[in-house]
């Protein structure tokens, strides 16, 4: 009768919350993000031929008003000679130069903004690199990215109102945020305080409110889950959703092990996008077909083939205060393009994403090694606590080590072995045995961190 009685809660409160109270905050905001919610939870179910006249109409209103209205692409097209009218399908935007953070910064804000009516604020982001790059954006930008991130968490398995425990970096919460945790009934804690005793706590939170979906930072959830295995605590959980970071296979074993539930990841950036995510039927990831369009290049701009890594450059649907075409986020991947999956949405499929650009290793013969290349031989040391290899020149990289126990020359050889069986033939490796390897300030763990020149 108790379960009962706290379903029926729940669902009274998830049918209040999309019915009555979200609804009419997005009028008092004067944004879309539940509309927006049903029509993508319809429109994920129509055919490619739906989903591509959508997709264009929209392509062609975006760059329309970028021309018009923003001093940065009007420049751009006008160099090159391309019109609006130009530019009617995705293949069209190959006309177009791949647009960078270091063109825009040039322009920024001045003329890289466009005058909405609506009050715009800053959001800022160090990347990979450490430097700033800022976008502006508007409540009905946010409202459309995060109606596709609730799309996605339905996937997962959540329905809105259920409560969740998500690991984050934003611990000073605004009194919006405060809001949206009460309304949504989300329990926040750090991402980046990995302490026991920090993470004992959200066994605690996880237990007493008996939560059962649980998001966040891969990195943060993986400790939580080593934690959760050392204390023998072994409650299965609904739903498990990452983003904001690679999902590495020892994460996600770590996770699914010690949780019971497969984890759902989830890809976009902060520059205002959700760009692809799993459904949970395989690993593969659903593209926001009607939000943005996705083209994977080589380093020359060309497309890349399907099945092969490329360079993700990415183009926002809704045009927002600063419109988003051609741009290069920063991150690989690997198309899925005539991949079907066997959920039956109709949405495009990315295949995976393997990192930052800056996550690859280099070697002297001009092979590339991506990140996973490194977590899926030292992963299987015992020898080793934590580690991350750097790279600052072409003749060798650094491979910094945590030692656990019975780290020696024996182990360095044997990866070095392993390594140069794999693909790094020509590779020279030195170690450096360190204290820690430190958790960035975003929450992040970076594996590999290449500081070459382009």
């Amino acid at each position: 009768m108790k379960n009962f009685i706290e379903n029926f809660h729940s669902k009274l409160w998830s049918w209040m919350l999309r019915s009555l109270i979200l609804p009419f905050g997005d009028l008092v905001f004067r944004q879309n993000m539940i509309n927006r919610l049903k029509f993508l939870e319809k429109a994920q179910w129509w055919d490619w031929e739906q989903i591509e006249k959508y997709r264009n109409d929209n392509l062609k209103k975006l760059v329309t008003i970028a021309y018009n209205e923003v001093l940065f692409y009007r420049n751009l097209f006008d160099s090159i000679k391309v019109k609006p009218d130009d530019i009617n399908t995705p293949d069209d935007l190959r006309k177009l130069p791949v647009v960078t953070k270091d063109m825009l910064r040039k322009y920024f804000p001045d003329g890289t903004v466009r005058n909405t009516g609506r009050k715009t604020h800053k959001v800022c982001t160090s990347g990979s690199t450490g430097e700033n790059f800022c976008v502006i954006e508007d409540l009905p930008t946010m409202a459309w990215y995060r109606a596709s991130n609730l799309l996605a968490l339905e996937w997962a398995g959540w329905n809105i109102g259920e409560s969740h425990l998500q690991t984050g970096i934003n611990l000073n919460r605004s009194f919006d945020r405060k809001i949206k945790d009460f309304l949504l009934k989300c329990y926040y804690i750090s991402a980046y305080n990995l302490s026991d005793e920090n993470l004992d706590k959200a066994l605690i939170i996880l237990e007493k409110y008996k939560i059962k979906h649980l998001w966040g930072y891969p990195g943060s959830l993986y400790y939580l889950a080593k934690r959760a295995k050392q204390k023998g605590w072994n409650i299965p959980l609904k739903t498990i959703v990452t983003w904001g970071d690679n999902l590495y296979k020892h994460y996600r074993d770590t996770i699914e092990s010690a949780f019971k539930q497969k984890v759902i990841d989830t890809y976009g950036c902060s520059e205002g996008m959700q760009i692809s995510a799993q459904c949970g039927y395989d690993n593969l990831y659903h593209i926001h077909s009607l939000d943005v369009i996705v083209e994977y290049l080589d380093e020359k701009g060309n497309p890349v083939p399907e099945g092969e890594t490329g360079s993700i450059v990415v183009t926002r649907l809704y045009p927002g205060p600063m419109p988003l075409i051609r741009y290069k986020v920063g991150d690989v991947g690997i198309s899925g393009k005539s991949i079907k999956c066997k959920c039956g949405r109709g949405f495009e499929v990315m295949k995976s994403i393997q990192g930052r650009e800056t996550d690859i290793i280099l070697t002297p013969s001009g092979n590339r090694l991506i990140v996973h290349f490194f977590t899926g031989i030292l992963e299987n040391f015992k020898e080793i606590s934590q580690y991350q290899v750097v790279q600052d020149t072409l003749e060798y990289f650094t491979i910094k080590i945590v030692p656990a126990v019975n780290f020696t020359e024996v182990t360095k050889k044997q990866i070095i072995d392993i390594m140069r069986k794999r693909g790094g033939e020509d590779i020279n490796i030195k170690f450096e045995i360190v204290d820690e390897i430190p958790i960035l300030p975003s929450g992040k763990r970076r594996f590999v961190i290449s500081n070459l020149k382009k």
